[in-house]
């Protein structure tokens, strides 16, 4: 007969979070790729804690395994005591004063494109302990998950007053009327004879009036200031094509003559590259402010204020470089 004591050392940490991921996976061979562990590895540690709880844990089908009936009741006393292992090992990296663990960051798709891949870089360097899960997405959705205790941080934009998670502002930019050059020439400064093809250094609002354009899906935050904007000023606008994601509205914008606003630094490649030129609005309502933000329902952990810490430095050194390589800056 198995002793209690004997039955508690077969219950360690790494079997059961094969156990666990056995579970999620649907397959001993999966499990074992995503652990990093042989098969046999698997099958044995699966062995010993059936041994353990008394019982078969798994159904072997002909595409990889079910959890049985005993299984199905473990395993959420399993993820819970995984989950307080992970909070114990964050207490105790805390203690010591080395940041780790898991952040988790939200990105508007206008920083997403040169911050991601730089903080990956500075948090790799500095904070080797800690972890970054990035999602992208527009302010409106950032807000809600910040709300919602759903992520640590998030760099967002905003036009107005702030709203109930903290912020710390990052940098302003100036929103734009976006397309490709020679379109804008055309839209935008009628041209003279004899004269050099040029764009205007900024126009104002009524210079949308009957332009193609492509916009975000609302809500957004830009949208929503446009559309109430021109509403006010009895502007109507020409709304061609309505994107979910930057990619869309960017593709647009590159193949057909037509034309976006959006903030500069949301096209920093394409001006660098000359696929797409800038005109900045002359109404100082469109001035984008980009924010750092902290969610008020998750707790502010060493990790999330090393990555917090980091933030404003990396954006300046970006946008320091963005500028360098910005004719239009130059």
């Amino acid at each position: 007969m198995t002793s209690t004591g004997d039955i508690a050392d077969l219950l360690t940490l790494r079997a059961l979070r094969t156990l666990a991921a056995v579970a999620q996976a649907g397959s001993l061979t999966r499990a074992a790729v995503a652990l990093g562990l042989a098969q046999s590895a698997v099958s044995r540690q699966v062995g010993e804690l059936e041994r353990a709880f008394g019982g078969a844990l798994f159904h072997r089908t002909g595409r990889g395994v079910q959890p049985t009936d005993l299984a199905r009741q473990i395993l959420p006393r399993v993820d819970g005591l995984l989950a307080q292992a992970e909070e114990l090992a964050q207490a105790g990296r805390a203690l010591s004063g080395t940041p780790s663990g898991l952040v988790t960051l939200g990105l508007v798709p206008g920083v997403s494109g040169f911050l991601a891949a730089a903080l990956y870089g500075a948090v790799a360097k500095q904070y080797p302990e800690v972890r970054l899960r990035v999602i992208e997405g527009y302010s409106g959705d950032m807000e809600t998950a910040l709300t919602q205790g759903r992520i640590d941080l998030a760099v967002l934009n905003r036009y107005r007053a702030k709203g109930s998670n903290s912020y710390r502002r990052l940098f302003d930019s100036p929103v734009c009327i976006v397309g490709r050059r020679p379109f804008l020439q055309r839209a935008l400064l009628p041209r003279k004879a004899g004269a050099k093809p040029a764009l205007p250094p900024q126009t104002t609002l009524h210079s949308l009036s009957g332009l193609p354009l492509v916009l975000p899906v609302p809500p957004n935050a830009i949208r929503n200031l446009l559309d109430e904007v021109a509403h006010r000023h009895r502007l109507t606008l020409n709304l061609v094509l309505e994107g979910s994601s930057s990619v869309i509205v960017k593709s647009m914008l590159a193949r057909h003559d037509c034309a976006s606003v959006l903030p500069r630094h949301a096209v920093a490649d394409e001006l660098r590259a000359g696929t797409l030129a800038a005109v900045p609005l002359a109404e100082r309502m469109f001035r984008q402010h980009v924010l750092l933000a902290t969610s008020a329902q998750r707790p502010f952990t060493l990790a999330s204020k090393a990555l917090a810490g980091l933030i404003p430095a990396v954006v300046a050194t970006a946008l320091a470089q963005m500028a360098v390589a910005d004719p239009a800056e130059r």
